[in-house]
């Protein structure tokens, strides 16, 4: 065997290490030009959809980004929640073409109290949300004032708040945080689309009998208009006002039958300029007429979402007189053209031990203001729904709502999405209210009474619709176009569900889904939204809430245990130890045995 020389194995080593080098350097210069990126989870956390990377690849200014989930006092799951926040604004940004920019920055740094106060008061008013995040340690609970937001700028006049944080009643667990990651592709591709829709789609709120004003669903249209046209539509054809419009028709005819025909024509041809019609809350019936109208808009594929109440319950008149009857609305073509399209509209209130609270005088202690559950205000929760409208969303917040009965229809599509809890009963028209009813929230006999299971509030048709206007004969003092192939409607039986309140005193806007006497925040606002996503918004990107990331946690209540008599050290010990010490002694015993494979290599 010849045997090389030292000399011979120092040039080999130096060839060696000149290889790498240029190996290394050829690697980074194909790497610069040429970006892949392995995404090797299950369910491909690190990768973006198709969608987004349409959005991204669309930025034509610059965009900029600050993060205020920052900071030394962040806790282990919202350093988890910063940490997904920066990988997926780092995708955003390379796909953008480096049109995006983000910083992450920790307002409260050598803040006095009074001075962070006054920061959360100023980025309140743009709509960014605080938390206080309290941890609790074996002796001791800790407060942490976070703010799990940022804000986006682009262009010369495009502002927006994105809030990354999901919570459930305020709190913010484990399924919270995985939540709020699951959701941020979503949020951040869809602050995306505000910034770059330059040809919205055009939605109308009509309004005409009895609607709320505009100023109890602010939140709501200006929400909207960040991605659509938003109008009022005044739509009364028995109202004077309305039809002083037309007045230019008398030109052409004197004859009433004539003119109310080109009225009703008119107004017909008014509504579809509109993509989509919102009927919120109307608290006077419709005539024959503008059910046909609306009939029609719909026949030629306009599109509607109806918020509507069966029951004229309005808790006003409970704090006035602390009980009532409540009839319901005697609006017969409303609830025929539901039931022509799919469904029926109940004429009860829902009651559900599922549901939120009420603050009352405390009977057994004088001036003392205390919640108390109240039946009326039902919380649809979401739980194993996976339609992209629901998905990983909070509660919603019902106040007197009603319930749906879904009717089957040949090529019509039907999906659930308010549902009850199963501890639940209803109260036909007229309803009797009582704030009384709160003492019985203990009393077993009364609890048992909430046996009738699961109920509908809201649902989603799809498909065929056959216009509520047919007729065998074909005798009508109107066209009619008889049925539209491919349409979709959302019905809510709840008129409140979308308005915010308004303080009288001062005109002050209150978040829409905020309850102001608990101070909860719900999931109004971004279940109506995710509805007009759904229903107009043309780049899927509602698609997106479908993802799912699964977070592989530690038991909490075991590692947290204390070490018991078969244990040599605590659970959370052990998963510290493990996670710290096995890395080390894998490296170290990759070096020995890489060192006596050496030694007998090169001593042979």
């Amino acid at each position: 065997m010849v045997k090389m020389s030292k000399r011979s194995y120092k040039y080999q080593s130096l060839l060696e290490l000149v290889v790498l080098v240029f190996v290394i350097v050829v690697a980074n210069i194909l790497s610069s030009q040429f970006y892949k990126k392995l995404d090797l989870t299950k369910e491909k956390r690190f990768t973006l959809s198709q969608t987004s990377k349409e959005l991204a690849q669309k930025i034509d200014d610059r965009m900029y980004i600050k993060v205020y989930l920052e900071g030394d006092n962040l806790s282990s799951k919202f350093k988890r929640l910063r940490t997904a926040t920066l990988d997926i604004l780092r995708e955003f940004r390379d796909l953008s073409g480096n049109k995006i920019d983000f910083e992450f920055e920790n307002v409260f740094v050598d803040k006095t109290d009074k001075e962070k106060s006054e920061i959360i008061k100023q980025l309140s008013e743009k709509g960014v949300m605080y938390f206080n995040d309290i941890e609790m340690d074996a002796d001791q609970q800790k407060r942490n004032l976070i703010l799990p937001a940022a804000e986006v700028s682009y262009g010369a006049d495009k502002e927006y708040v994105i809030n990354l944080l999901n919570t459930e009643f305020g709190r913010a667990e484990e399924t919270s945080i995985n939540k709020s990651i699951e959701g941020l592709e979503y949020e951040i591709a869809n602050v995306i689309r505000k910034c770059i829709n330059k040809q919205p789609k055009k939605i109308a709120f009509l309004y005409g009998h009895g609607e709320p004003e505009a100023v109890q669903m602010d939140d709501l249209l200006n929400s909207l208009s960040e991605n659509l046209s938003v109008d009022r539509l005044f739509f009364n054809l028995g109202d004077e006002n309305f039809l002083s419009q037309f007045v230019y028709l008398t030109e052409k005819t004197q004859n009433y039958d004539s003119l109310g025909k080109m009225i009703v024509a008119k107004t017909l041809e008014k509504f579809k300029e509109y993509d989509g019609i919102v009927i919120c809350k109307p608290t006077q019936k419709l005539q024959k007429d503008e059910a046909y109208i609306i009939d029609q808009y719909i026949m030629n594929g306009g599109k509607t979402i109806w918020m509507v109440d069966p029951i004229m319950a309005e808790h006003d008149s409970l704090r006035i007189y602390s009980k009532a009857f409540f009839p319901d609305y005697d609006n017969e073509n409303l609830r025929t053209l539901l039931f022509n399209y799919g469904v029926r509209l109940n004429s009860n209130l829902l009651l559900d031990l599922n549901c939120n609270n009420i603050v009352l005088n405390d009977p057994s202690r004088a001036n003392q203001m205390v919640p108390f559950p109240w039946v009326y205000y039902p919380v649809f929760a979401f739980k194993n729904n996976n339609h992209p409208i629901v998905k990983n969303l909070e509660v919603v917040w019902g106040r007197y709502s009603g319930t749906l009965k879904p009717i089957s229809r040949k090529n019509l599509n039907i999906t659930n999405l308010l549902l009850s809890s199963d501890r639940t009963k209803l109260q036909d028209a007229p309803s009797f209210v009582d704030l009384a009813i709160v003492a019985n929230n203990r009393d077993i006999n009364y609890l048992k009474t909430f046996k009738q299971g699961t109920q509908v509030a809201g649902v989603l048709l799809e498909g065929s619709f056959k216009s509520n206007f047919r007729r065998p004969d074909k005798i009508y003092e109107f066209p009619v176009k008889e049925s539209v192939e491919n349409n979709s409607m959302i019905v809510i039986a709840d008129g409140d569900i979308g308005l915010n309140y308004v303080k009288k005193s001062t005109g002050e806007v209150y978040p829409l889904g905020f309850d102001r006497e608990t101070g909860r925040q719900f999931a109004n606002k971004k279940f109506l939204m995710n509805c007009f996503d759904y229903m107009f918004d043309e780049s899927g990107l509602i698609d997106i809430r479908t993802k799912e990331i699964n977070m592989r946690l530690l038991n909490r209540p075991l590692i947290n245990a204390p070490k018991n008599d078969s244990q040599w050290v605590k659970e959370k010990t052990f998963w510290q130890l493990f996670n710290t010490i096995l890395p080390v002694l894998m490296v170290f015993l990759f070096g020995v045995i890489n060192f006596f494979i050496r030694k007998y290599k090169y001593t042979r």
